[in-house]
Formats: C-alpha cells, sequence, structure tokens
C-alpha cells in the first residue's frame, strides 16, 4: 500500500495566504490593527493627505455645476483657500513613495546583494491594478469619462495625453507612480556605490538638473506664477496647456520623489539619524521653518508681483521645496527626538491608520463618488451657490 501524498509546505504557505487575501474578517481586522514594525507616522501623513485630496475633488467638481459668477466667488472665499491647495496633498504621497519604495529596495539590496526586478515588478502590478481596473470599470460604467482612453491608464501613460482627452484624468498622478518605480531600482543600485557624502551630491544634482528642466520648460511658454494654480481661474486652453506642461509630467514632479529617496537613505544613518535626536533647539527651528516655506510653496499668490527671475525660480522649484519639507517632518516624526515622540505620536493616532490603508483606494474612487453626488445635488447647488456653502 502505497503511503499518502505529502502536500509540500510552500504549496500550504500559498494558498493559506490566497485564503487570507480574501477573507473578509481577516481584510477589516487589518485595517484597525497595523503590522509589527510599521512606521505609523507615515501612515498619519498619508490619512491626511488623502483627505485633503479628497477636499479638493469635493471643490473641484462643483465647476461643472456653476455658473461662472458663482465659480468665481467660490474661488474667493477665504476658508476654502486651504480646499484649493489639496492638491499638495499628491507631492506627499510622492515624498512618502519615494521613502518608502527606495527603503525597500535598500534594505532588500543591503540583506540579499541584489534586487529582484521581477518579483518587484510583478508585486507592484499586482498590487496596483485591481483596484485600478476596477475604478476603470465603474468610471467607464458610471461616468463615461473618456472610456476610449482606458487603455493609457493601464499602461500608466495617461499623463502624456492632453488632459482635455484623458480619461480619468486624476490618474496622471498613478502614471507617474508607475513610471518612477521603474527607475528607483536602478538609481538604488547607482547610489549603492557611493558612501553618504557622495550619495547626498548625486541627489542633489538630480535635483538641480531639474530644476533646469523646469526653467527652460516655464521660459519656453512664457508661462506666469498664476499657472501654477491648478484651479481653473483663467482661460481653460491656458489651464490645460500648464497643466500638461507643469503638472503633470514626470520631470516636473520628481522632486518630492527624490526628496523622500534623500529621507529614505538619511533615516538609514545612524549617525544623522542620532544627531537629529540630540539637538533640542535646531529641530524646533527646522519644524517651524519647514511648516513655513512649504505653506509659501503653496501660494503662488506671493510670486505675482516679483522680478521675473523669481518667479521663474518658484516656477520651476516650488514643488521639490514643498517635498523637502514634507521629507523633514517625516524624518523628524521617526526620530527619538523630543519634538519628533509628540510629532509622531499625533501621527500614529489609531482613527488615522484606517483612512492610511484604504488611501489608495479612495483616490481612485472619491472623484467617481464626488461627480455622482454633485450630479444629483446639482439643481440644489446652482441654485444656492457659494453663499449658502
Amino acid at each position: 500500500m502505497s503511503a499518502a501524498p505529502v502536500e509540500a509546505p510552500q504549496t500550504v504557505a500559498s494558498e493559506t495566504r490566497l485564503a487570507q487575501a480574501f477573507s473578509l474578517r481577516r481584510n477589516v481586522r487589518a485595517l484597525f490593527t497595523p503590522t509589527a514594525g510599521h512606521l505609523r507616522p507615515l501612515d498619519g501623513l498619508r490619512a491626511l493627505s488623502i483627505l485633503w485630496v479628497v477636499l479638493f475633488h469635493v471643490g473641484w467638481y462643483q465647476t461643472e455645476h456653476l455658473t461662472t459668477p458663482a465659480w468665481v466667488e467660490l474661488l474667493a472665499v477665504p476658508w476654502m483657500l486651504p480646499v484649493w491647495r489639496g492638491d499638495f496633498g499628491v507631492d506627499v504621497f510622492f515624498v512618502l513613495s519615494g521613502f518608502l519604495i527606495a527603503g525597500m529596495l535598500i534594505d532588500e539590496r543591503e540583506r540579499t546583494g541584489k534586487l529582484g526586478l521581477v518579483l518587484f515588478y510583478a508585486r507592484r502590478l499586482l498590487r496596483l491594478w485591481p483596484p485600478l481596473i476596477a475604478a476603470l470599470l465603474l468610471d467607464a460604467l458610471l461616468i463615461r469619462d473618456h472610456p476610449d482612453m482606458t487603455w493609457a491608464n493601464v499602461l500608466y501613460v495617461s499623463n502624456f495625453l492632453p488632459i482635455q482627452h484623458a480619461g480619468m484624468g486624476w490618474c496622471w498622478s498613478l502614471a507617474i507612480e508607475e513610471q518612477f518605480y521603474l527607475v528607483c531600482p536602478w538609481l538604488v543600485v547607482a547610489l549603492a556605490r557611493l558612501k553618504g557624502a557622495g550619495r547626498t551630491g548625486v541627489l542633489t544634482l538630480l535635483l538641480l538638473a531639474l530644476t533646469g528642466i523646469a526653467a527652460a520648460i516655464v521660459v519656453s511658454g512664457g508661462f506666469r506664477a498664476i499657472d501654477a494654480e491648478i484651479v481653473i481661474n483663467r482661460d481653460l486652453d491656458r489651464w490645460a496647456r500648464a497643466f500638461d506642461a507643469l503638472y503633470s509630467k514626470p520631470w516636473m514632479r520628481a522632486g518630492p520623489l527624490l526628496a523622500g529617496v534623500g529621507a529614505a537613505y538619511l533615516y538609514r544613518a545612524p549617525r544623522v539619524m542620532d544627531a537629529l535626536a540630540r539637538q533640542r533647539v535646531m529641530p524646533v527651528v527646522g519644524l517651524v521653518a519647514a511648516l513655513a516655506v512649504g505653506a509659501a510653496a503653496t501660494h503662488w499668490e506671493l510670486f505675482v508681483s516679483v522680478s521675473r527671475e523669481t518667479e521663474i525660480v518658484y516656477l520651476a522649484t516650488f514643488r521639490t521645496t514643498f517635498g523637502l519639507c514634507v521629507a523633514y517632518v517625516t524624518l523628524l516624526a521617526l526620530s527619538a527626538n523630543q519634538v519628533g515622540k509628540v510629532l509622531g505620536r499625533l501621527l500614529s493616532s489609531r482613527l488615522l491608520y484606517p483612512i492610511a490603508a484604504l488611501s489608495y483606494s479612495a483616490y481612485l474612487l472619491n472623484p467617481i463618488v464626488t461627480q455622482l453626488v454633485h450630479r444629483a445635488l446639482s439643481s440644489y447647488i446652482h441654485d444656492a451657490g457659494p453663499d449658502a456653502m
């Protein structure tokens, strides 16, 4: 009598993981239970960022349902200004992405001496594609937003289409993320051959090169400070031209991603983190400066009446400047500094974790939901105008 076949442990483990992936109870529990070793402050930043972006989209998609005078009036409402700056929430995501993806690759190379690129890209696609496909189907059924351009979202090249012809226009940021995934492993491999100062120098040179490219685009396109505004407050053709040139291209948005990469290396440099932990005054000064400079970077109005040279520098650097400020806040929140610990505890709130865990799906779906709600309430919004909001 032959012995019964014994199932390989690897097969059992794979089937167990697959079953767990589709377990509703386990996944709901995971929304409220951070995994061990999780960098909780990053979840807080991610949660606050997606809330900021969602608020921005709520305001943004009223454009279709308000008269031009009502829209202009809404743009001038003082308490709406933070909402209109919600597009910078995406820059926070870029910093976090650069930090986490580069960090994962740095750790893998330190541990194994190489990078498993096939597995890296397969995991990225398996993680990102299912929610994207679901969102694309919902958009095609409910919104009908250029469904013939769905292919560009699936291939992550929608940011190279004119925004007025792109489907699910908010997917430009997902395209930049995926384009970053193509480059980041090779950047990590190249930087692995350098010491700390050399890595900092290379990243600085890359940022300067990107600044030069951005400045050339600003000059050649004749863009002004107002063109940094993503909200439609000017001629639609001019707005679309600025969107395609300044807003959605990888070379214009890579600054925050590289800031995140640099932060990932600094986080793994004991001397840097120890120095940050020991300082008492400078981290506080740095935090105040980061918040002030980051806020100034979001306000193009400050650069309307300045010299043309200053205006060009602003347009070429404001996203990178904001990203560097976010990177500093991230490192401080992860440090053993007393101020950093307080900041880290605030960002590690359990209330924020479920929001962070759902941030990717929320980013994909919230514009669809927002548009449907605005359609349903359009008659009330149109009649009431901004004064009733």
